[in-house]
């Protein structure tokens, strides 16, 4: 029994000296048993660094294993019971089993249970706990001990839980932590550990169980020799604090030593590697064995993190370098360009590189997808969860229908996943007709569809109910399965699979992969591989586990939720050669001549410790006072991130880059790390290179040219003073091939010629030589016409002409005044609306224009009752007023959408909220009548074209015409004598004003053309009789409020409420017309804009028009209207939204994301509209 020590700095030769050491005394010693332990990542690598050095080329006598590893050999040799060992799979599900059992013991943790990731990081503490000793027991003796009742109640609520725990497995299963428990019962009658040599490398520290297991193997091994990362031979053996960088290693020897002290084991001489050479030894002129190539890397890994340090004062010769990029893109794109280099002019493979990060999430992506495009080898070095793949996706969208009674998201999650069905056009007219008809439950779900809405007119619902049908058959026989009671575990695991089996998701899967295998996308090709294999494995798993468990659907969704947040699929490498990419913590790198250490950045390195613990570090602290390890605090842990990043930065033999971003992948900018820093002051001489994007003498790959070229058009598109501004695309083509191809610019001169010593010119040259090469290349020739097309794009309003409008039009354009009033807006969502027909998606909703239509509707009916029983506004009573409305409300809200009103409970609230605000409505509209002389004579009034209006009938050429339609919400008729006046009212749900300007730039023109249909009409009514015009007017309904203090009196509210729903528009200034209009106005009237004073009307304080103005405005409007129909005859689309202020067309626009509009593209501007106030526009229109 020995206990041998082989110590050094990282690259003293500790672990090819142990190799060469067990190679040797293993071929001495044929008979003799020797274990090599390394960490379970390690074993791969090492089998073949023992082959490879070994004479014989095996392993021969060599056990190469992990402490897990030998466990099984140990339980082998001795026949120990096969043990079932419950993965983090399996933990999680019975853990979210047991947490949901003791729910109501739980006080703390009881409110928690359903929030994502809490199971996983109760999980998290479970495995600490068995990895450190710490028993229920312990755990409830530490609660009687604390100070506070919250972390007593927190250690209490872990009792229950790891008790629980513990009593489910109990004779079924053991952890995985336990499994070295185990081995340290029986290791004592191991013959084969028996008189064996046991060595382990790459170890930084020990858990207590592996430090007890490491104990009996000094008490039962021949020999154990350990190998340990450390500085000088004498301070090793002394204590120090936690600040100092080989504290770990002190720890690791301190703990060695006591054990073999404590048991009687002999001690052989310590082996000292590089002591005068590094690890802040000597002078450091001597090299280590890695860095005999580097003496850059020689001094950092003597000098790293040392607080007695020097300088490097000599030359740099390349060993260490230091690169800024713009941001994590420019960094790995200068790492792509590097390895690249060194390919070809160093003669390294691709296999002596390797990439870290402190943030693989982060980094892990782009570097795949520079890898890629530039076809270098790589090799992940991480684990991809499956929570997003489309197979899980699938089973948790149909277990969440299952649950939600296939509510209309969980439904289309699950057909979704591209498992179900490929006809994805059927499932996109499906989810149309299910959120415009609002299908939600089972029953919805197995009726046969046979109503239909307006826009979906030409719908096949035989074809739609057999789609389906088809598609929901196997959703809705797994929800047969579920049952309504609560059915086992088994039987849902059972359905689960069925559904799988229906849809034949493994076939499909299969079909993924050898597309993504031919499309050269090998680590989706790996997962979509394995993912039915891990996932049918849970399943059974979760059948085993928890198999004859009755338990409800939400529990079966939250247990399998769990596991799948522990399976992950890991990739093999698909090559030997090949670049590692991976973490500084994970990943074990080895024999790598380069290492690129990207991300830099401060939050990055050090990483900011996101433990997700549910002990803080402060009750960590607790167990250590109290002689009980848990696993290390944030501080201890900044302490030992150091360390590793030593560790790190010293893996590469010949060469360091290390590079930081400006800026992150989230616009924001970004610090470099401490680390940077210590970099700049152990080498003085070190040389920060900065991001190049425009470095035209670092092309080394098509892709990068092309790269380069993107990028060196759009700075040359930005230089001030280069190349002329283009009015269009098909100009800047033109203009830069001319330059390209014949090396002249526009004015004859050669560009050589004509560039100046400003390195921005000779950019441009070197720019326009790159871009003449792919010009003239047949195979890229194409390509380079399309970015220079992009580089220099430029809005250019092309219309689409006379002939393509008619066709999609007709000669005659037929439509609303609305329609027009869009055309004024922007032409080209016109054009998206009535000549492409896009429409928005139709919801089972009720929408801001649906509240609308339903007091539109409401409103219309109250005056139609009341004509149709002959009732006058002026006599009705409150009483059958109210009762009226109420009736009239009902009805409508009865038939509206598909009975929409009554499918929420929010929609009966706006329902009475409908009725409510029509009451106050239909009040304010009765005295409004009542004050004047007018009565209603129609409601909702039709008119077009058929009628033969001149209004709305009117001729664009011989044989082009514009045919309107529209509708007069209220018609009202005054007679007096010879003379008949006409108002005409409009209801708006919202706060529309009348606006003299806005019907100047065609934006408001309903009122008057209406006006002109009314007036048209009304003298075919009355012939010979004189029409006027008496007021177009706007009613918004609302439901006003008003403030009051003191006792309120009721008729002054009511007077109030009147003045607040005053109509606003245009009236006749005439008084005849305004008497009749209201004819109780003395001052102000309250119902519509008319101010008087001394009898004559207040002009300034009134919104008024005399005949002659009234006419004037009709005659213009009727011309606006007649120019926009020819204008959209003729194909004008231009994308030139009007701006008012800050108000646009593109503010509730929803064809923006159509249209591309964007003011940063040249060409895009908007159309403003000139400020003007209404004497100037009357005077314009009077002229």
């Amino acid at each position: 029994m020995s206990l041998q020590l082989i110590l050094g700095g990282s690259g003293s030769g500790k672990t090819r000296r142990l190799y060469d050491k067990i190679i040797q005394e293993s071929m001495e010693r044929p008979k003799q048993l020797f274990f090599m332990i390394v960490p379970e990542q390690f074993t791969m690598q090492t089998q073949k660094d023992i082959v490879v050095r070994h004479p014989n080329h095996g392993t021969m006598n060599i056990d190469i294993v992990s402490f897990q590893r030998l466990a099984y050999r140990v339980f082998e040799e001795l026949a120990v019971e096969n043990l079932r060992v419950l993965d983090d799979m399996g933990k999680s599900m019975v853990l979210r089993k047991v947490a949901g059992n003791k729910r109501k013991e739980l006080i703390l943790f009881q409110g928690h249970l359903n929030q994502a990731g809490f199971v996983n990081q109760l999980k998290s503490m479970l495995s600490e706990f068995y990895q450190y000793g710490i028993s229920p027991q312990i755990l409830r003796e530490m609660a009687e001990l604390a100070g506070t009742p919250l972390f007593r109640q927190k250690l209490l609520d872990f009792a229950v839980v790891f008790e629980g725990f513990q009593e489910y497995i109990a004779g079924h299963y053991i952890t995985t932590e336990e499994v070295l428990d185990v081995l340290c019962r029986v290791l004592p009658q191991s013959e084969i550990v028996k008189n064996s040599v046991i060595a382990l490398d790459g170890y930084t520290g020990f858990t207590p169980v592996q430090y007890r297991l490491l104990e009996l193997c000094l008490i039962h091994a021949r020999q154990v020799i350990v190998t340990v990362t450390a500085d000088g031979e004498a301070s090793v053996y002394q204590g120090s604090g936690m600040h100092s960088l080989f504290y770990m290693s002190r720890q690791m020897v301190r703990r060695c030593i006591e054990l073999a002290e404590h048991n009687h084991v002999s001690r052989l001489p310590d082996i000292w590697l590089g002591n005068e050479a590094g690890s802040g030894k000597g002078d450091g002129k001597k090299a280590l064995p890695r860095f005999v190539d580097s003496p850059e890397l020689q001094w950092l890994e003597k000098s790293l993190f040392r607080y007695r340090r020097g300088c490097y004062e000599e030359e740099m010769k390349g060993g260490l370098e230091l690169f800024s990029g713009e941001n994590p893109s420019g960094e790995v794109t200068h790492a792509v360009k590097r390895i690249q280099a060194l390919i070809r002019e160093k003669g390294l493979r691709y296999r002596d590189m390797a990439v870290v990060t402190g943030d693989l999430a982060g980094y892990g992506r782009e570097i795949a997808h520079q890898f890629e495009q530039n076809q270098i080898p790589f090799f992940m070095d991480d684990k991809k969860s499956v929570l997003d793949n489309p197979m899980v996706e699938l089973i948790r969208g149909a277990l969440e229908a299952v649950r939600r009674d296939l509510s209309y998201e969980s439904v289309f999650r699950y057909l979704r996943t591209g498992l179900v069905t490929a006809d994805q056009k059927m499932t996109d007219r499906m989810e149309n007709y299910v959120i415009a008809m609002g299908i939600r439950g089972a029953r919805r779900w197995s009726q046969q569809w046979d109503r239909t809405y307006r826009e979906a007119a030409d719908i096949n619902l035989t074809e739609l109910n057999e789609f389906r049908d088809q598609v929901m058959a196997p959703l809705l026989r797994m929800r047969e399965a579920f049952g309504i009671k609560p059915v086992t575990v088994a039987g849902m695991v059972q359905a689960v699979i069925g559904l799988l089996e229906e849809c034949c998701v493994e076939e499909k899967l299969g079909a993924y992969q050898e597309y993504f295998l031919a499309a050269g996308e090998y680590r989706l090709a790996k997962e979509y591989g394995q993912v039915y294999g891990l996932v049918t494995e849970l399943l059974q798993r979760l059948s085993e586990l928890l198999g004859e468990e009755q338990i409800s659907r939400k529990e079966f969704i939250e247990i399998l939720d769990a596991g799948f947040g522990e399976i992950s699929v890991g990739v093999i490498p698909a090559a030997v050669d090949r670049v590692v990419v991976g973490d500084i913590t994970r990943t074990r790198l080895a024999h790598v001549k380069v290492l690129f250490f990207v991300g830099v950045n401060d939050g990055i390195v050090p990483m900011k410790k996101d433990r997700g613990s549910l002990l803080s570090d402060q009750e960590r602290e607790f167990f250590g006072r109290h002689s009980l390890e848990l696993a290390p605090t944030a501080r201890e842990d900044s302490f030992r991130q150091r360390f590793y990043l030593y560790l790190m930065m010293t893996k590469p033999s010949q060469k360091l880059v290390v590079s930081y971003a400006g800026v992150g992948g989230d616009g924001k900018s970004r610090r470099p790390s401490y680390l940077i820093g210590e970099l700049r002051k152990m080498f003085p001489r070190l040389v920060c290179s900065e991001d190049a994007g425009g470095n035209f003498e670092e092309i080394y790959s098509v892709e990068r040219a092309r790269q380069q070229l993107v990028a060196g058009l759009r700075r040359f598109r930005d230089m001030p003073g280069q190349g002329k501004k283009t009015d269009s695309a098909e100009d800047g083509k033109r203009q830069h091939e001319w330059i390209s191809v014949k090396g002249q610019n526009e004015n004859g001169e050669r560009v050589e010629e004509s560039m100046n010593e400003d390195p921005s010119q000779k950019e441009l040259l070197k720019l326009l030589e790159l871009f003449r090469w792919f010009l003239c290349s047949e195979e890229y020739h194409e390509e380079a016409i399309r970015l220079a097309e992009a580089a220099f794009t430029s809005y250019e309003n092309q219309g689409i002409g006379h002939a393509v409008a008619r066709a999609l039009y007709g000669n005659i354009i037929s439509g609303s005044v609305t329609r027009l009033e869009q055309y004024a807006a922007c032409a080209y969502a016109h054009f998206l609306q009535y000549g492409l027909e896009l429409l928005e998606r139709r919801r089972y909703e009720l929408a801001a224009a649906d509240m609308g239509n339903l007091f539109h509707a409401s409103i219309d009916l109250c005056f139609q009752r009341m004509k149709e029983q002959g009732r006058d506004w002026r006599t009705i009573s409150d009483t059958d007023r109210d009762s009226l409305v109420r009736d009239c409300v009902g009805e409508v809200t009865a038939e509206y959408g598909n009975t929409i009103m009554g499918s929420s409970s929010r929609n009966a609230y706006l329902a009475r909220r409908v009725e409510h605000i029509t009451q106050r409505t239909v009040w304010a509209l009765q005295q409004q009548i009542k004050k004047g002389d007018f009565s209603p004579a129609g409601f909702e009034v039709s008119f077009s074209a058929a009628d033969n209006l001149e209004a709305m009938k009117i001729p664009l050429s011989a044989d082009e015409a514009l045919h309107l339609r529209g509708r007069i919400d209220r018609l009202d008729l005054c007679e007096d004598g010879q003379q008949v006046y006409v108002k005409i009212i409009d209801y708006k749900s919202g706060s529309t004003s009348f606006d003299l300007a806005a019907i100047y730039y065609g934006l408001q023109l309903q009122l008057v053309v209406y006006m002109d249909a009314a007036v048209e009409m009304t003298e075919r009514k009355f012939p010979g009789k004189e029409v006027i015009p008496a007021g177009i007017l706007y009613y918004n309904i609302s439901d006003p409020m008003v403030e009051k203090t003191g006792k309120p009196d009721e008729q002054q509210v009511k007077e109030e409420i009147l003045r607040q729903l005053r109509m606003n528009g245009l009236i006749n200034s005439e008084l005849e017309a305004i008497h009749h209009l209201d004819n109780t106005i003395e001052k102000e009237s309250d119902i519509i804009p008319v101010v008087l004073k001394d009898g004559e009307v207040q002009e300034g304080r009134s919104s008024v028009a005399n005949r002659e103005r009234f006419d004037r405005l009709r005659r213009f409007v009727h011309e606006r209207v007649k120019g926009a129909g020819k204008e959209i005859l003729d194909g004008e689309i231009g994308v030139e939204p009007y701006k008012s202020g800050q108000r646009t067309a593109c503010d509730y626009c929803p064809y923006h994301a159509v249209c591309g509009f964007d003011k940063k593209t040249s060409g895009f501007e908007y159309r403003r509209l000139k400020g003007k106030k209404a004497e100037e526009i009357w005077e314009e229109l009077c002229q």
